[in-house]
């Protein structure tokens, strides 16, 4: 195949998990001989070093900067519209055979309209809710969406679409990451998706090695993974360490800097850092258990997964896609999301049991060798094809 990538970031300027699958997949298709070419904005990372990338154009904007939501004014709107129309225009003059299109999120969409009218093939594999969101956040495709008639108006006078199909789920092949994604997008979007397939996310086994290790004398070492929003609950994980005494608490990923000072205001034993992929092994390896503390429904939740390969206990809340793997007493302690209480006395239960920290760590390896990004490369290059 000749496969046209379409999203908002690209590692290594990468924000969260939805970009790194990306990439973990691109790479596995390029060493079976498939042609990949990506098209990705212009984010840069502070701290990220550029790499030798011919094969990644980093032309694209979008309504986003440093964690803000841009609303910018029309000229610079239509500007932007236009200058992501003509840098996808090129990348088509390249003649992909499939476009296949990722995290959308604050991304102008009406690229995806124009490939739907191209005739060339599209599949949108939706990690995230950004089918419900992208429509609301994205400015130029917001004034438009309810209003067919402006937006027919808008399309002659600026020669720019202004509006998704009603049809878009008939036009695409879809692949979502969960059963709950694939919910969400039915019941929350105008748009239905008749032969959708979904196929869960996976971990790279080169980065995480399924090991369970020698048993670890317990030593109050707490760790949270994720980019640092609100939404992932890290502020629940810093109000049970008041019942966790001797406990620390070590929280790892790209900050929001607002949310960063509102958890270290919160105060307690609280560190915080970034570290690449390549050394979370390490990290989840240091750590006597994992808090993934989430408050939303997160379509599907990679670091529980990294955590049980390298032999980590986990207490999970069951959200989102995450509960389709989690099973309570078997790969992890599950409590209520918000809930410091249940959260401390998960903690405290870990602590006190041996025996429970191993099977934990059995039965989290054995989940951890199912959900490999091996098969879901494997799945999305089978939809690919067809």
């Amino acid at each position: 195949m000749r496969v046209l990538v379409l999203g908002s970031t690209y590692p290594p300027h990468a924000l969260g998990g939805y970009e790194l699958s990306c990439d973990d997949v691109m790479t596995r298709w390029r060493k079976r001989g498939h042609s990949v070419e990506v098209l990705t904005t212009d984010l840069r990372v502070p701290g990220v070093v550029d790499v030798d990338e011919p094969h990644v154009h980093r032309d694209l904007r979008w309504y986003w900067d440093d964690h803000r939501l841009l609303t910018p004014p029309w000229p610079a709107r239509f500007r932007l519209e236009r200058h992501d129309q003509a840098a996808l225009a090129r990348a088509l003059e390249r003649k992909p055979d499939v476009v296949s299109v990722w995290s959308m999120g604050a991304m102008p969409l009406q690229l995806v309209t124009t490939l739907t009218r191209s005739g060339i093939p599209t599949v949108l594999v939706v990690c995230d809710d950004w089918l419900w969101y992208g429509p609301r956040i994205d400015p130029w495709t917001r004034a438009f969406c309810d209003h067919p008639r402006r937006a027919r108006w808008a399309e002659r006078l600026t020669g720019l679409p202004a509006r998704l199909p009603d049809d878009l789920g008939e036009r695409v092949t879809t692949v979502f990451v969960s059963e709950r994604t694939r919910q969400a997008a039915e019941d929350r979007t105008p748009w239905t998706f008749p032969g959708a397939t979904v196929v869960p996310s996976g971990i790279d086994l080169s980065d995480f090695p399924l090991v369970a290790g020698d048993p670890r004398p317990w030593q109050g070492r707490l760790l949270c993974v994720g980019r640092l929003d609100p939404r992932k609950g890290f502020a629940t994980a810093v109000r049970a360490l008041p019942g966790l005494p001797g406990c620390s608490l070590r929280i790892v990923g790209r900050a929001d800097p607002q949310h960063r000072r509102e958890l270290e205001a919160m105060g307690g034993a609280v560190t915080f850092d970034a570290v690449p992929r390549s050394e979370l092994r390490q990290v989840y390896g240091a750590a006597d258990a994992l808090l993934f503390t989430s408050t939303w429904e997160e379509p599907f939740g990679l670091v529980p997964l990294e955590a049980m390969a390298c032999g980590t206990p986990v207490v999970a809340v069951p959200s989102g896609g995450a509960a389709d793997y989690l099973d309570d007493e078997v790969n992890a302690l599950l409590v209520p999301a918000g809930d410091e209480a249940a959260l401390a006395a998960a903690v405290r239960r870990l602590a006190g049991d041996e025996g429970l920290r191993a099977r934990l760590v059995q039965g989290g390896l054995a989940t951890a060798a199912r959900y490999t990004t091996d098969v879901y490369a494997d799945a999305l290059e089978k939809a690919h094809l067809r």
